[in-house]
């Protein structure tokens, strides 16, 4: 599967054939690879924490250029990215949703420092995905 298409992200402002595991991997993807870019710099630490976390989560392989594509992505230029979110949202489960933030949260912090834009870039995918304060933290509230 290509990760770096997102022909299922595009899908969502179409036809209606994707499946929700489909659209949760492209967007675990496009999120986690444009918050690499959310300061306008792409720090190397960043990038191989995407890599990383996408291996360990989605169980695939991506390449440091397929992260850079995917940050600047021109399926941005169709969609916002937080329209894109709030179109899925509703067809991910709160863990799929959560997931997605948890991962956000390790790109975060790969190059130990968090500038005012990516606190609005988490912000925003935190708000846009209609999660909690407590969601975010990793609280699991019953």
């Amino acid at each position: 599967m290509a990760l770096v298409d997102f022909s299922k992200v595009r899908q969502l402002f179409g036809e209606r054939e994707e499946s929700d595991e489909s659209i949760f991997r492209e967007l675990f993807v496009l999120v986690l690879s444009r918050a690499t870019d959310a300061d306008a710099y792409s720090h190397p630490a960043e990038v191989s924490t995407v890599q990383r976390v996408i291996k360990e989560r989605l169980g695939e392989e991506i390449s440091s250029a397929d992260v850079r594509t995917a940050a600047l992505s021109k399926v941005y230029e169709m969609v916002p990215l937080h329209k894109c979110l709030a179109e899925a949202s509703p067809r991910l489960s709160k863990e799929q949703r959560r997931a997605i933030v948890s991962g956000l949260v390790e790109v975060m912090h790969a190059d130990e420092r968090v500038s005012s834009s990516e606190a609005e870039f988490f912000n925003m995918v935190v708000q846009t995905l209609g999660l909690t304060a407590a969601d975010a933290a990793g609280l699991i509230v019953d």
